[in-house]
């Protein structure tokens, strides 16, 4: 595993592009373990994902983009679970989106009645 032989060699940061994306929850369990592990001997770690899950799991800070925009960087004890999965799942442009789609069914529910 590209973990451990990191550590076996001497590694000063890890850096995980999704790591976990197509693994099932046992398999996820096993990386986030070996990031912890990992973290605790000494290595920085930057662990990119689109699961807010797996980032609470293992990660004191988090840095959010969008499209390549900072939302900010918060520690862990800054940002609730509920805000950092709303910035994660695009929170503003989701409910702008609901409220699109909430317009299009009212004009056809009118259209047709």
């Amino acid at each position: 595993m590209a973990i451990a032989r990191a550590i076996y060699f001497g590694a000063k940061v890890l850096i995980l592009d999704e790591p976990t994306s197509a693994l099932g929850v046992k398999e996820a369990g096993i990386v986030l373990r070996h990031i912890a592990q990992a973290r605790a001997q000494g290595l920085a770690v930057i662990f990119i994902t689109h699961n807010a899950h797996h980032a609470l799991a293992v990660g004191d800070r988090f840095t959010v983009l969008n499209r390549g925009t900072s939302y900010g960087t918060f520690a862990k004890d800054e940002v609730s679970r509920e805000v950092l999965l709303s910035m994660m799942a695009g929170g503003k442009e989701l409910e702008e989106l609901s409220e699109e789609l909430q317009e299009l069914a009212r004009a056809g529910r009118d259209a047709s009645g």
